[in-house]
This record gives C-alpha cells, structure tokens and sequence, in this order.
C-alpha cells in the first residue's frame, strides 16, 4: 500500500471523531484596561466664589468595560486658566487627605479637569471665579465633557419625525447675585435669534448658507456672560437613536449630523444621568431584545468573494449544504460629515455576544461570551474555507467583517465622537465577533480628533485613497488598530510559461494549469512537501517559491497603489498583535488548482453524519493583491507593548487542524493554533537573536505586519514623525519552518502531524510575513496617551 494511502486510512478515525465537537476556548489571557468614563453632578459652567476658602471636587470613575483596571486609573484633578495669556493662576487644586479642592484665588476663568492618572480618560468644566458677581450660562442637555475639539456645534435643523425642521435649543442662566436679572440683556450673533423666556434662553438657528460662528450674550451692569458655538449648515441635531437612522441608514444619500446627545448600551443607559444620554437601539422590555435587524444598513461585502460564489453555487445542486450570505452589515451609514460633540456612540447590544458560559480558567469561573442564535455580529466573512463552512470548517481565512460605522464616500469628515463598539470584557479575545469599529471605503476621508476602541480590528480602511487620521486615539483590537490593503487583485495568468521547478529541481517550462492540478508536476511536488518525503531541502524550497513566483504576478501592481493614509498627530494604544496590518490575499497553490491533491483526497473521503468533511474545494479564488501606502506624521506615537506569548491567534485564521492533530500526535504533543501558524514563537525566536533589539524585557512594540503568502507590496513611512523612533523588521518565515518536518521512515504518527500541520501554509502561500517592531528600549516605555495632548493641538472643522 502507498505511504499516501495509508496516511489516509490512518487519519481517518481521528477525523471522525473530533469533528462537530465544538469547544470554548478558555486560553485567553486576562486585559487589564483602564477605566471608560467620569462621572459628575457639575454643569458644563459652574461659578465659585472668591471670598470661599476652598470646594471639595467630586467626580466618580466608571468602568463598563468590567476588566480588571491597570495601574494608573485613579482619578487625579487639576485647573489651568482659561485664557493662556492670563499668567498668574486663578485657582489652584489641594489635596488633603485624599480628597481635592478648588482653591479660588483671583477673579476669572478656568477649566477643571478630572482624569484617570494615565491621563487617557477626562472630563472638564468652565468654572467662573468672581468676587462681585457673575452670569453662568449653560445647555439644558449637557455637553459631554469630553470634547477634543472645544468649539461646541448645533446643527441648522432639528428632526420631527422624518422632517428637518428649523433648529431650536434651550440655555439655562443664573445670576449671581439673582437682582442682577432687573438689568439683563441679551445679545446674539446675527445667524440666530435669542430670546430669555420662562427664565430659559430660547435660541432659533437661522439659515446662513455657510457653517458659522455664534454666541449668545448675557449683561447686567458691568458683568458679561457669552455662550460660543458653530452653527453648521445643512447639519441636523441627533437627540436620539431615531434621529441617528434618519440621517443615516434610512437616508438614500445621507445627511449631515450633530450629535447632541451620547448614545449608549442598555446597562450603562440604565445606570446613566438620563440629561445627556440615550439608548442606542429600540430594546423591547417584555422580550428582552432588540430590534436590529431591520435598522442596521446592509451591503455587498467589497472584498474578495469568489470562494463564497462558488459555494453558493455549489449549494444550488446539493441542497444539504446552506449557502453563505455575502451581506455585511453597519451599525450606522455614515455619507456626510458627523459632528459627534466629544459624545459617546457604544454599540455593545447590536454587536457583542448575548449568552454567557462560564468556564474553569485555572481553578477560577470565568464567564466567556458565546454568540446567540439571533446575535447579528458574528464575525467576518469567509475569503475560503476548507470544509463545510457551516460546520467546524478545517480552515477558514477570513474576508470583510461588520462594522459599527461605515464611512460610505468621498470628502467626509468624522470629527470629535467616541466610538464604542461594545464594552469590552476581561479579555481581547472577547472581540472575536464584534466586527470592525469604522470601515471606510471611500477617498479624501478624514477622521479627526475622536477617539475608537473596543474592535476586532479598529479601523479598516481598504481602497480609499488619502484617508487622513489626525489627533485622535485608537485604542483596544484584537488584531490590529488600522488593517488596510486593497479590494482590486490581479488574477491569475493562465497561459504564460513559467520557469518552475520540481522537488528534485527538475525544470519545466510551463503554464500554472500545465504544472498545477491533480498528479501534474507541481502536485508531485507539493504532495511531497505535505508527507516530507523529499531528500533535499534546498531543492523543495526552490520548487515551492518557483510555484509562489508564477502565482505572483508582481511586475504588474509594484508601486501602484490602491489606497493610502496619513496617520498625523494620533494615538495608538493596546493592540493585540500590531498597532497596524498590511493585508494581501492568501494566495496559495491550493486556491489555485487544488494542489496538494493530497488534502483533498484526504479529506474528501471522509463522512460524518453522511456528508463529506470537504464537500466542495474551489479553485482560482483569489489573486495577487494591489498594495497601498501609510505615511506616519507629526506627534504619532505607538503605546503598544506587548509580550509574544499572549498574542491571540484565533482571530486571525479559524482552524481546527489542531484538535486533529493534537489527537494524531498522542498524548506527548498538545497540538495547538501556535504549531499551526507559529508566530508568536517565530517572532520570539526572530526578537531573540543577538543581532536583534525588539525584544525588550519580553515585550515588543510592534508597529506594522505586512501579511505574508502572496507578495506584500505596501509601503511605511515614518520619516515624518516628529518623536522619532528606530524600527527593526522581523521576517516570519513559515515555509523554513515546515521544510524542516521531514519525515522519519519509523514515525507515521509524527508524518500524518506534520501533514495537518503543513496544511495552513499551501493556503496562505510561501512568502514572508514582516513585523516591523521598535527597536531598542525606552520609547514610550511604561507610558500611556495623555489626552490632553490631542485637546492642545485640536483644530476645529
């Protein structure tokens, strides 16, 4: 019997056996966050007397992330003058015995900030300090406190209904001391008009055809009080949920918002001062639910799908196979310009798991958040799939995920919003499913001074030319920060000759479907890699690359770029494997034509419950992606040290190889996603090296990967970065590794490992992944984002 065969036969039990168990993985490694928001009972202007000796500060800190917090998260007050030109100080803080004070110590303004000791996370006040008098004014729905960006905008239009009515808002005023309302009198810029009715200040935006500057004036004797916003053209005011899917999702070519409110999950809406905070979603109180899946925007994915076509057209001819819904879906639409005010839209109910298991994690109980049958967000699509994708697939590669916002078009702006996903949990891994936070397709974008969080991967941007991301923070993936790449590829060339190689290095000239395809010399070679059986390893590495070259056709897209970014001025804190990702399409001989036919007749001839484990292998599914550029500028920093070894894998690459292997391989060898796709220790042993400095008291920083099997073209600036830092790449070599399992003539156990093991690599293809990390210690070491830096260098719209 042939060695295949019997490798075949072998496998066969084991298979059989592990597949349709579905497992929670409780591997994951703890997060240690910091604290999401401050609470306080203070309005947005407060006034102090001068004559007081001093006023106790409160605020409370809030935590609906429900992670164990890290050092640095305990709340910390401090004063600057308002006007900087102001040098002696107006006030100052104290602390005594715990608690702070404001000390007044001369007329004048100031601003009042509480933040967590990182500095990351504040919320800050006008406070007015006077001896004869003043005159606060304040919004009836308050600020968020939270602004980057301080000028403070309404829109031209409120909604009713589906109607854009003529905006109207309410101030609030007092005088200090109250006789001082017999003289008052009111002034306005003249886009507006301003009235004092029922002791409120009643204001109506008029149409000035342009986004302007505007104030309300307030007088009485020798005290002025003024209240300064923009008025923004065409803008309409969001006060709700509602109002959001009006401008948005419901809304053929978008309008643009003004967020005058936050928009928050249940739990924290419940526990929230109702002021300035509505429920994102309409919850059903009876049923417990939501009603998501009529109002979230739905799209064609824009990204690769030809493995889900030919599946789906695989499954019109064998209906006990479902097809795949090509659709991804948004949280919100976003067309036009959005002001988001410094306000908070967290989508933790429309995008997190609903269920909970709890699970033993070394001794301790552990709830794991675990998908419900009607959840929506459920992870990104299929780029290919080896097996039934809809049930414990062997491997899938993933495509386009879901989003909560979908930049959709050109010349936008997204400007000063603190965009949640969810609230996150005790770990990263916990934000396998929850999709992107912003997806952008689109050119001349720009996100500015807001702050992202909590996503599989944060930012996604592919295809857009000149996206600008400017003095903002984006923090906490699972992956990646920024994943960017392209959705045009060049495809295959199906008639040109190629120099290739056999695994002896036999050569031939010919055509990828000549050479490639069952029992054709590229199969030989390829099936002789899989089982190890080949003598020399320099010859079996050069027939692979002879196969990955003709695959690549790279004289075609080299320095022609589809899509590119400027990073300016931003923050990028807590990544799970790298702050940023440049992404290519695997591109393996296995998508291409099959080969190895060694998997597929391995595979393909197996049954549980009657079916196939690999029903359907597709082939000439993807190709050699177009690469992009993203040039780092300005005060860009990278807070983004991690040890390798709590890389999670998982969200990567799906495989259950390893549960197959790890059976196959016995009781001495725990197989797990690592030996799979082994980057975490390539990179340790890469960092370890004495020519090497990136691996620095067992953590790295490591600010790109470009990801590996077909060529990666893309290109990294950062010669415009003002902090400068060194950088060393690491190259990740998967192919070196698996060339070395060779097989031993008394080993068919260790033969039938490496063959499931291998089985990632003829997927993905045989190129390089590169992580460019940091090189050297001390930069930004132990240090975290201080927001207050984006609040000084903010620039308004």
């Amino acid at each position: 019997m042939k060695k295949k065969n019997l490798i075949i036969l072998l496998l066969i039990p084991f298979i059989i056996a592990l597949l349709g168990i579905i497992t929670i993985n409780a591997s994951f490694n703890t997060f240690y966050g910091d604290i999401t928001s401050i609470e306080w009972e203070y309005e947005d202007q407060e006034a102090f007397n001068l004559n007081a000796a001093r006023y106790i500060l409160r605020a409370q800190a809030k935590n609906t992330n429900n992670s164990p917090l890290d050092d640095g998260n305990q709340l910390v007050w401090r004063v600057e003058n308002k006007d900087k030109n102001i040098i002696d100080p107006i006030a100052r803080i104290v602390v005594e015995n715990g608690i702070s004070y404001l000390v007044p110590l001369s007329d004048g303004e100031v601003i009042i900030t509480c933040s967590n000791l990182k500095g990351n996370v504040s919320k800050r006040m006008t406070a007015i300090i006077y001896s004869d008098g003043a005159i606060v004014i304040t919004p009836a729905i308050k600020g968020s406190g939270s602004n980057i960006d301080s000028n403070i905008y309404y829109g031209e239009y409120d909604l009713l209904g589906s109607n854009k009515t003529p905006a109207s808002f309410k101030l609030k005023y007092k005088c200090i001391p109250e006789d001082l309302n017999s003289n008052l009198k009111i002034n306005s810029s003249d886009n507006i008009n301003a009235k004092i009715e029922n002791n409120e200040i009643i204001v109506n935006v008029i149409n000035s055809n342009e986004s302007k500057e505007s104030y309300i004036e307030l007088s009485a004797n020798e005290i002025k009080q003024r209240y300064d916003f923009i008025a923004v053209d065409e803008g309409v005011n969001c006060y709700s949920y509602d109002d959001l899917l009006e401008c948005t999702n419901k809304s053929a070519n978008g309008e643009i918002v003004v967020l005058r409110k936050s928009l928050e999950s249940l739990a924290n809406y419940n526990s929230s001062d109702k002021n300035n905070v509505a429920l994102f979603g309409h919850y059903n109180s009876q049923a417990k639910s939501f009603t998501f899946k009529d109002e979230v925007y739905r799209f064609e994915t824009t990204y690769n799908h030809e493995y889900i076509d030919q599946w789906n057209e695989f499954t019109r001819t064998n209906k006990d196979y479902k097809p795949i819904n090509k659709e991804v879906l948004a949280g919100l639409r976003v067309q036009k310009d959005f002001y988001g005010n410094g306000y908070t839209i967290n989508m933790h109910n429309l995008t997190y798991p609903s269920l909970i298991t709890e699970v033993n994690k070394d001794g301790d109980i552990v709830e794991v958040p675990t998908l419900a049958k009607d959840d929506l967000f459920r992870g990104p699509k299929e780029l290919y799939t080896l097996g039934d994708p809809n049930n414990m697939p062997l491997i899938t590669a993933y495509g386009q995920d879901n989003s909560g916002i979908y930049m959709d078009g050109d010349n936008i702006t997204i400007n000063d919003i603190n965009i949640r996903n969810c609230d996150m949990g005790q770990s990263l891994s916990f934000l396998n499913t929850v999709g992107s936070v912003v997806d952008v397709l689109g050119d001349n974008n720009t996100i500015k001074n807001s702050r992202l969080s909590n996503g599989k991967n944060v930012l996604r941007s592919f295809s857009s030319n000149n996206l600008t991301v400017d003095n903002s923070l984006l923090s906490n993936s699972l992956n990646f920060l920024i994943s960017t790449g392209s959705n045009e590829y060049i495809k295959y060339d199906e008639l040109s000759k190629f120099e290739l190689k056999g695994y002896d290095g036999t050569p031939y000239s010919l055509s990828l479907t000549e050479f490639l395809g069952k029992e054709k010399p590229g199969d030989e070679a390829l099936n002789t890699f899989l089982h190890g059986t080949y003598k020399d390893i320099n010859l079996m590495k050069e027939s692979l690359m002879s196969i990955q070259r003709a695959l690549n056709p790279v004289e075609r897209v080299l320095d022609n770029f589809h899509g590119s970014m400027i990073v300016n001025d931003t923050y990028l804190y807590h990544s799970g494997l790298s702050a940023i990702s440049f992404e290519t399409l695997f591109n393996g001989p296995f998508l291409y034509s099959k080969s190895p036919s060694l998997i597929e007749d391995i595979f393909s001839s197996v049954s549980m419950g009657g079916k196939p484990v690999a029903p359907f292998i597709p082939s000439r599914v993807t190709g050699l992606s177009y690469p992009v550029s993203v040039n780092l500028t300005g005060n860009t920093r990278f807070y983004d040290y991690k040890n390798p070894n709590n890389i999670d894998l998982a969200g990567l690459i799906n495989e259950n190889i390893s549960k197959i292997a790890s059976e196959v391989a016995g009781s001495d060898k725990n197989i797990t996603i690592d030996d799979v796709f082994p980057v975490k220790r390539l990179l340790i042993k890469e960092g370890s090296k004495p020519t090497s400095n990136t691996l620095i008291n067992n953590e790295m920083n490591i600010v790109a990967a470009f990801y590996g099997g077909a060529a990666n073209l893309s290109k990294l600036s950062i010669d415009g970065v003002e902090k400068a830092f060194r950088t060393e790449s690491l190259e990740i070599n998967f192919l070196d590794e698996y060339l070395r399992l060779q097989a031993s003539s008394d080993s068919l156990t260790g033969i039938m490992r490496d063959v499931m093991v291998k089985c990632v690599t003829v997927v993905t293809g045989f190129e390089p992944f590169e992580f460019v990390c940091v090189e050297g210690g001390g930069y930004l070491a132990n240090e975290s984002p201080n927001i207050d830096d984006l609040i000084q260098n903010a620039k308004g719209v």
